[in-house]
């Protein structure tokens, strides 16, 4: 485990340097300013974590920025699959025919405006604006003033809490897909 003194010297070095460090990560995102930060305060944090891998206290400047392009690559992951599951939904529901769409609006069940009411407020504003308007995870989290990444989990929880609500509210007719919606 390291010490306080190790981590408080390591945090100092670090900070010395510190809008090299942005810099690095904001030219590789684009010059997004704000993931740039994200991602160094998660640097930071995790570098304070595993202060006790570094062996060499000369070595703590290369040491960090390899730690840097680990985050950063496991922020392009994330954003990469958040965008392929965001493509294959909408090209899911482009495929339904209008006829389809209405048909299955028409015959959702009942029960669920109620339930989506009860979730905390970010997440029912992204189920209503992601799932029942089609409108992107990107562009909700910018009307939200939320970070894309920080929607798509909170719609991720959204949706499985919704779901065990549907579950434990209509029992088994939530069972498919919550057409025909059978309960009283």
């Amino acid at each position: 485990m390291s010490t306080p003194a190790k981590q408080s010297a390591l945090l100092d070095a670090l900070l010395a340097r510190r809008d090299a460090f942005l810099g690095f990560l904001a030219t590789r995102l684009n010059n997004n300013r704000a993931d740039a930060e994200d991602l160094l305060q998660h640097g930071f944090a995790k570098a304070l974590a595993s202060a006790d891998t570094l062996r060499d206290d000369d070595r703590i400047i290369p040491w960090f920025y390899q730690l840097l392009r680990h985050v950063l690559i496991d922020h392009l992951r994330a954003r990469r699959a958040t965008l392929d599951r965001e493509h294959r939904w909408t090209a899911e529901s482009v495929s339904l025919s209008e006829t389809e769409r209405t048909e299955a609006e028409r015959h959702l069940c009942a029960c669920l405006e109620p339930l989506i009411a009860t979730l905390p407020p970010v997440q029912t504003e992204l189920i209503r604006r992601c799932e029942l308007s089609d409108q992107s995870v990107s562009d909700a989290a910018v009307a939200l003033g939320i970070t894309p990444n920080a929607a798509s989990v909170a719609l991720h929880r959204a949706r499985k809490t919704l779901r065990a609500k549907l579950v434990a509210f209509c029992g088994s007719c939530a069972d498919g897909a919550c057409l025909e919606c059978d309960c009283p």
